[in-house]
């Protein structure tokens, strides 16, 4: 069984390293959209939605509204910390790609807990920058022998 839970966010970004106009910076209504499978319980829930949503709550509420800015670019870490601007740093370049692998390992690693005591083994998370682009990581849920700090390994694998 498969249940989905949808999130927005307004956001800015840049990868200065890229050849064309994403170089500068820009802004996206980022949508995502979080699957989680597993199996139901004897009532026919596999989780909670609100529970999905506290544990996503504080990176939405961190990214709407700022820059995400990965750490090696100075240039624009200096101009958001100069101006005050919200902004939110990471250890990898600021692509759908590796934001939706950060925040599936996120997810695992921060709600591991609950995800396996509501007996879900896999996350999906399609992040949407636009209409028409996206990018899907898919996890699965780690025991709990797995070690903390899970989410940064995996963000900086896919970096």
């Amino acid at each position: 069984m498969k249940i989905a839970k949808r999130f927005r966010w307004e956001a800015a970004h840049r990868l200065p390293w890229h050849e064309g106009v994403c170089r500068n910076l820009h802004g996206h209504s980022y949508r995502m959209v979080v699957e989680l499978e597993g199996d139901p319980d004897a009532r026919g829930m596999v989780l909670d939605f609100k529970h999905l949503k506290q544990a996503l709550s504080p990176l939405v509420e961190a990214w709407d509204h700022a820059i995400l800015v990965a750490d090696d670019d100075a240039e624009l870490m200096e101009v958001a910390r100069q101006t005050g601007w919200k902004h939110a740093v990471f250890p990898f370049d600021t692509t759908a790609e590796n934001l939706s692998a950060y925040v599936a390992a996120y997810l695992c690693e921060q709600a591991g807990a609950l995800l396996r005591a509501h007996r879900v083994r896999r996350v999906r998370v399609r992040l949407e920058e636009t209409e028409t682009c996206y990018a899907e990581a898919e996890q699965a849920v780690p025991t709990e022998a797995r070690v903390n700090g899970e989410a940064e390994a995996v963000a900086k694998e896919h970096a």
